[in-house]
């Protein structure tokens, strides 16, 4: 795999800022990262099939939550199905919501890019940020 380094900082950067849009709630730049047609599946399972939709889900979102952090770890390079950019990235991510309570979770998305290096698509996972080792000093 042949990996044009500043089209890979690029890349970087797009994700990085995303991740910026939500602590800042300031999504002017979203258009210009993410593709029309694009596809965002979260790790709770819902999934929206276009920019509009993320738009919508966005403005729900903010309604209800309050990103507090959201924390890249490492990018990892590779190639998605169709030969194209992807990403993977692991991150931590903290939130407070309306009705007081928080959420923290670790999570892993892989970011895919379409031929204009735009984002197509986003799959998210993601893990309890506590953790213990059950059989520890076994």
């Amino acid at each position: 795999m042949t990996l044009s380094i500043p089209r890979a900082r690029r890349r970087e950067r797009a994700i990085s800022d995303y991740f910026d849009m939500w602590v800042t709630r300031d999504f002017d730049k979203l258009d210009a990262y993410f593709a029309p047609d694009c596809i965002y599946e979260q790790s709770n399972g819902h999934i929206y099939e276009n920019r509009n939709q993320v738009h919508h889900w966005i403005e729900d979102s903010l309604d209800h939550q309050t990103v507090t952090t959201w924390r890249i770890a490492t990018f990892t390079h590779a190639r998605g199905r169709e030969g194209q950019p992807s990403i993977t990235v692991f991150w931590t991510f903290a939130a407070k919501n309306d009705d007081g309570s928080d959420d923290a979770f670790d999570g892993v998305s892989v970011f895919e890019f379409n031929r204009q290096n735009k984002i197509k698509r986003v799959r998210e996972y993601h893990a309890k940020h506590r953790r213990d080792c059950p059989y520890k000093g076994e």
